[in-house]
């Protein structure tokens, strides 16, 4: 067998970073059909390469349950449908909805996991709980949510999000930037490795708060587990109470 048809077979239904041109101008009958042709975590660039500019077909795609194999797919879509679109766009819910979004307003009915990852700009309304990696690495735009699960708003480093609800462990993990507001409370390990940005937590922390923080400011008006600031190098913990073997660099609330 050749190299160059060994290599087709091998990557066949993988991503390969091939060219879509040939397939551009083809129709797209369902997501299974866009899914097929991209593989199960296309760029952006590829998905809007191939997607037709019909309102009607992104209307049809975006309403399609994506399952587990075409979940990245269906985000990318669930963006280019909201910035496309005058009106705020209403879905039920979904993973990765509003992947890399960059303007408009997405409201959904349900949470998700990896809601607003990579965003941009834009609003993500959640009238429920987010699940896990709650506006992952996203770098503007804004996020409301009534809680969420573990590593929301991981490595983010711009713009703003809202927990009016409490989350799970991890919240602001490695954060270069942005500001996090929860007006819950929220588990152990806020702003592990945090170097920049700003965390305010209204109720209490659990233990380990701002372990091996590097820059930023958090504030929790609660109180806090044991080992706050543990490890820090730079940045500023306050809060209400702290629990034992606290740090020096932590501070009370005046």
């Amino acid at each position: 067998m050749k190299l160059g048809r060994f290599m087709d077979d091998a990557y066949r239904g993988l991503n390969k970073g091939r060219s879509l041109r040939s397939e551009k101008g083809d129709p797209i009958f369902s997501l299974d059909d866009l899914g097929e042709r991209l593989g199960t975590r296309p760029s952006r660039m590829e998905v809007e390469e191939l997607l037709p500019q019909d309102p009607g077909t992104l209307k049809r795609l975006v309403e399609s349950d994506p399952g587990n194999r075409y979940q990245v797919i269906w985000g990318h879509l669930s963006s280019i449908a909201a910035e496309r679109s005058q009106q705020p766009l209403h879905l039920s819910a979904g993973n990765y909805a509003g992947l890399e979004l960059s303007r408009g307003t997405i409201i959904l009915e349900m949470g998700g996991d990896h809601v607003g990852e990579r965003m941009k700009g834009g609003r993500i309304y959640l009238r429920q709980a987010a699940g896990d990696y709650l506006g992952q690495e996203m770098t503007g735009g804004g996020i409301v949510s009534r809680g969420a699960g573990n590593y929301a708003f991981r490595r983010m480093s711009g713009g703003l999000g809202v927990i009016k609800g409490d989350c799970g462990n991890f919240l602001g993990l490695g954060c270069s930037g942005g500001k996090v507001v929860c007006q819950g409370s929220c588990g152990e390990r806020a702003g592990w490795l945090m170097s920049s940005g700003s965390l305010r937590i209204h109720g209490d922390a659990g233990d380990y708060l701002g372990l091996l923080m590097k820059g930023g400011r958090i504030t929790v008006f609660g109180r806090v587990g044991r080992r706050a600031g543990w490890r820090m190098k730079g940045g500023t913990i306050r809060g209400k109470a702290f629990g034992p073997e606290a740090a020096d660099g932590v501070f009370g609330l005046d």
